[in-house]
């Protein structure tokens, strides 16, 4: 049957044009907002026309390489190439030694990360995606942009790391999110098998062209509302805090100014007394100051007051910058803050010299004489905020004096700033001018110091926006699949009863088939025969070279099948390489052999697809009516379970269905069930064996052994459920507990002795993804050391893969785990291998050990094998030693280990540390 196809507009080709017009419009929209701004501020500025024309490039160029359109491409990835490759080296290191004309240039509106990005998208568009080598580098490109514009949002999350993605968050947030999705569009172009791909109906490009305009501009107009808002309260903040704190000078001048009119026209007599009780009263009940002094006529000083918790400020009077603000303001009030104070001192305070001028019976031209001067020294940050607090305002006003520094009141202390600190880029800067008395202007400047709140908003939007694509997206795939749909409908019923890739009858079908068969012989001599067919090697050829190639096979197989098939017989396809044949009328003349091995000899023929030559074999299990219930599944399964014995003894063969296959897989799910059982009620256990050493018979290890003692205290033996548990898989969580187990008892037993730990390991656990980082997280959680852990692995290792085997090894030796061969001289024994494995230990075999005295062919075997692990500078341990003979053998052959019955049988670990504790005391 002819494969169900999509339609040209699919699913990927309408996400992949729905995101490139999002792409366009967020671009072209974005250019106009840009210069349609009227603000000059920079935090008005939510897309740059630079980022804009990049997006709105970006998508063209998109839409242009699916199109096939190769001039239009290589122009839009020439100038997104070129306009990445300049703000990144604008971005970096290199900028300051480009030569001059480049400072022209427009300032990069993107940080380099973003830029690189984008370049790289660029260098993809430039490249196209027609031939197979551009093809992988869209998606070798993909999800390095997915990835890295989902690090570049989760900065825009982060405080204000937004800056390392673009200047302005908003910008930051929406470039992040466009590179997610033009990396999606990367990916999906790259599995497109024709280019150019047709566009999209009319009404799903219209819809998807309306749907991300709308979305796009509720983005801008939300984006525009909050910077536009934020900016107005930036200049609100700054037009409040000017005017409080000229309220706030016009007061403390007047305050000052009365104080200094009582003094005037008082009587000398009473000038003294009244000058220490207006002082005293001053300096308590006002907070802002700090000291109070009267200078004679020539600005020396008479006298000071300041607060108690005040240190005196008169050594201010030696500055030069003061000396010559009183030469230049003599008998006349003024203003000044002292340079000292801001640069040593860390807190600046406002110097108010009022002159006092009183009458003493000498004619003047004002009928006053110059008295001497009331100098007032302020605390800034009590002056400018007396309540003390810091607001939780955006912004921060900072008032500009001496030229270069700026001051800011910060609670009860003064944050103090050079001018140049803030000379780089700030979203929103403002300044006014503020009128203090005395004809002293100071500029009043205010920037955007915390955007929070502009950030919070920004990543809102985005995800609105982002959100809001997504499901323009999705109603787009659903108007382009509706068609499909509806000519996929034509096709269910056919699908319902046959299979979609071989045109074979199905699963549902077989069994309705095979059903009216049984009813038909039922109460009849009659018999029909049920042949299940399963391809041996197939999975290999599938994962390698690819599903088409492995359905190419599966088609070729059902049509060989068919054309050797009687008349009357049927063939179905049971699932992925399985195929069922039933034979509806047995015959003496022509014996069902016959068919089965024809099926065989056809199966294992050449297969030539595309430019492989593929050999494939079968297993097949056969069943009748003789041997089975007359039922469609009985039938099935008992064919199935012949198949898999057939497969046991060697594939290529086939083998007919008897009760005790039956009995042996009955036997065998038994034992995985109660193994389950098992398992959910941790009833396994450890035993451990003891390994001695050859030279002196002292301990230096044991063996963990794994042990399962049924409810009735009887044993199953490890050869029984080991095999079933690694076809299960439940030898993963069984090997994660033996580590575990082995490694706390470990811990344990190092208080009695410097002892290895010896674990057998199954090659499914080795072969796992995780298994070096499970291991040593299982050390980490027990504290068990690696040097102290001894893998035991099978020969087996090296028989699925043996160079991926080989750099397991490895790793594991740079762990600092001891590597031992298990068994060894009874599975793979490659010499060839055994000489590069990084390996430490070889474990003779018990079989090789057990004969030792009386077979010569077993003792030269064994001392050949220690020998060699000599040579190779290998430790050689015993297994199975159970009499002293062979003890006298394993000494004189030069092993260096051994274990066995002779000298302990494995133990339950409370036993096996009072089994250490005796033997050492015996031998002391």
């Amino acid at each position: 049957m002819k494969r169900l196809s999509a339609s040209p507009t699919t699913a990927m080709t309408a996400a992949y044009y729905t995101i490139v017009i999002a792409g366009m419009v967020t671009g072209l929209i974005g250019f106009v907002a840009a210069y349609t701004q009227t603000s000059t501020q920079p935090l008005a500025e939510v897309i740059s026309p630079r980022a804009a024309l990049t997006c709105l490039f970006s998508a063209m160029g998109l839409w242009a390489a699916i199109r096939s359109a190769p001039g239009w491409r290589v122009f839009f990835g020439s100038v997104i190439v070129i306009a990445a490759a300049y703000s990144s080296v604008m971005d970096s290191r290199l900028a300051p030694w480009l030569p001059e004309f480049f400072s022209h240039f427009a300032q990069p509106s993107v940080q380099w990360p973003v830029a690189v990005l984008y370049g790289l998208l660029g260098i993809c568009i430039l490249f196209g995606i027609s031939q197979d080598k551009r093809r992988y580098l869209w998606r070798l490109s993909s999800p390095l942009l997915i990835v890295g514009g989902v690090l570049l949002s989760v900065l825009c999350w982060m405080g204000e790391s937004y800056q390392h993605v673009a200047p302005h968050p908003m910008l930051a947030s929406l470039a992040s999110l466009l590179l997610v999705f033009y990396g999606v569009v990367l990916w999906l172009g790259s599995h497109q098998q024709e280019i150019p791909q047709p566009l999209p109906s009319i009404r799903a490009l219209l819809t998807a062209s309306l749907s991300a305009s709308v979305i796009t501009i509720i983005w801008f107009l939300l984006s525009l509302e909050s910077v536009s808002r934020l900016e107005n309260e930036g200049v609100r903040a700054v037009t409040e805090a000017g005017n409080s704190r000229e309220m706030v000078s016009v007061e403390n001048y007047r305050l000052m100014q009365r104080l200094v009119n009582r003094w005037q026209n008082i009587s000398d007599y009473d000038l003294r007394r009244l000058m220490e009780m207006d002082i005293i009263s001053y300096l308590n009940d006002i907070e802002q100051i700090e000291s109070i002094m009267f200078l004679n006529q020539q600005g020396q000083l008479v006298w000071e007051e300041t607060k108690p918790e005040s240190e005196s400020l008169s050594a201010l009077l030696d500055e030069v910058d003061v000396q010559n603000w009183f030469r230049a303001t003599e008998r006349r009030g003024a203003v000044y803050i002292p340079t000292v104070s801001i640069t040593e001192m860390q807190d600046p305070v406002i110097l108010l010299k009022l002159p006092l001028f009183r009458y003493n019976g000498t004619a003047s031209e004002n009928g006053t004489n110059l008295f001497g001067y009331v100098l007032t020294a302020f605390n800034f940050a009590r002056l400018v905020n007396p309540a003390m607090q810091e607001t939780d305002s955006p912004f921060k006003t900072y008032a500009q004096v001496q030229n270069n520094y700026l001051l800011h009141s910060m609670g009860d202390y003064t944050e103090i700033r050079k001018l140049e600190d803030f000379s780089g880029h700030y979203l929103f800067s403002y300044q006014r001018t503020m009128r203090v008395p005395l004809g002293l202007e100071l500029t009043l400047r205010g920037y955007l110091t915390n955007t929070t709140e502009l950030r919070r908003a920004a990543n809102l939007y985005t995800l609105v926006v982002g959100g809001g694509w997504i499901l323009c997206v999705l109603l787009v795939i659903s108007l382009e699949n509706a068609a499909i749909l509806r000519s996929q409908r034509a096709q269910l019923q056919f699908q319902a009863s046959h299979d979609r890739l071989t045109g074979l009858a199905n699963r549902t079908v077989l069994e309705e088939i095979l059903g009216n068969h049984c009813k038909r012989i039922e109460g009849t001599d009659e018999a029909l025969a049920v042949i299940f067919i399963d391809l041996d090697g197939f999975k290999p050829i599938n994962d390698s070279l690819g599903l088409a190639v492995g359905d190419k096979l599966l088609i070729e197989t059902a049509n060989r099948i068919q054309k050797i098939m009687r008349e009357g017989s049927r063939v179905a396809r049971f699932g992925g390489d399985e195929f069922v044949v039933i034979v509806p009328r047995l015959s003496k003349d022509a014996p069902i052999t016959d068919l089965v091995n024809d099926i065989l000899s056809s199966i294992a023929q050449p297969y030539l697809i595309d430019s492989y030559r593929l050999y494939v074999t079968a297993s097949i299990g056969i069943t009748t009516t003789m041997e089975s219930v007359a039922d469609p599944k009985q039938l099935i399964q008992d064919a199935d379970m012949a198949m898999y014995q057939a497969k046991r003894q060697g594939r290529n063969h086939y083998q007919f269905y008897t009760a005790d296959i039956s009995e042996r897989f009955h036997v065998s799910v038994t034992i995985r069930n109660e193994l389950q059982h098992v398992l959910e009620q941790n009833a396994l256990q450890l035993f451990y064996q003891p390994i001695f050493s050859a030279k002196d018979h002292t301990i230096v290890g044991v063996e963990a052994l794994l042990r399962w003692q049924r409810e009735d205290g009887s044993y199953v033996s490890p050869a029984e459920f080991i095999p079933l548990a690694e076809d299960s898989g439940q030898i993963i969580p069984i090997g994660s507990w033996v580590l575990q187990q082995a490694c706390s008892d470990g811990v344990r037993l190092q208080e009695y002795g410097d002892f290895q730990v010896a674990v057998n390991l199954s090659s499914i656990q080795v072969h796992r993804a995780n298994f070096i980082e499970s291991l040593k997280h299982t050390l980490n959680l027990t504290g068990f050391k690696s040097s102290k852990l001894n893998l035991e692995l099978t020969e087996s290792i090296l028989m699925e893969d043996s160079h991926q085997a080989i750099r397991i090894l490895d790793a594991l030796r740079v762990q600092g785990f001891s590597v031992s061969i298990d068994d060894f001289g009874t599975g793979f024994s490659s010499l060839s291998y055994l000489k590069s494995l990084p390996i430490d230990t070889l474990k003779i075999d018990r079989s090789f050990i057990q004969d030792v005295i009386s077979g010569k062919h077993d003792a030269a075997i064994a001392r050949g094998i220690i020998a060699m692990a000599s040579q190779l500078d290998l430790n050689v341990v015993a297994e199975g030693v159970e009499t002293a003979e062979q003890v006298a053998f394993v000494e004189e052959a030069g092993c260096h280990y051994m274990q066995g019955f002779y000298f302990a049988r494995p133990m339950p670990f409370s036993e096996l540390i009072c089994f250490i504790q005796n033997y050492k005391a015996k031998r002391s």
